[in-house]
């Protein structure tokens, strides 16, 4: 009986000890705002040029972008997700712009389409 103890016991253990690695969240309980947070990397959407965008959980957003020899950090953009649509705002970069998105299926690639000219860009997760 001593032994079947210790063995449920030690069965128990190496179980506990299994999962406790298991820190992920499944990207199905992630709401569309907790898969946008973070950095993307993208070209084309503003001038052909290389941009690293960081969206925040806070609705701001910042821009590195690199025009040739030249870059430059815009920090004082906003965006929203509501009903199928992001909005995004970055200083003089971009004014108010809605786009439609969609997430690849492991959420890390994330097309946007501009609703008024219909004109897409993808954006790849870092």
């Amino acid at each position: 009986m001593k032994k079947h103890l210790m063995l449920i016991g030690t069965f128990g253990l190496l179980v506990c000890v299994g999962l406790s690695g298991c820190n992920q969240i499944s990207n199905l309980f992630l709401s569309d705002e907790d898969k946008l947070v973070g950095t993307w990397n993208t070209e084309g959407l503003w001038m052909n040029a290389p941009t690293v965008l960081e969206f925040f959980a806070n609705g701001t957003i910042t821009a590195d972008v690199e025009l040739g020899a030249i870059d430059f950090t815009i920090d004082d953009g906003i965006w929203d997700m509501h009903d199928g649509t992001l909005t995004m705002e970055i200083g003089d970069l971009l004014s108010q712009t809605t786009y439609s998105y969609q997430f690849s299926e492991d959420d890390k690639k994330l097309t946007l389409t501009d609703s008024e000219n219909n004109d897409s860009f993808v954006l790849t997760k870092q």
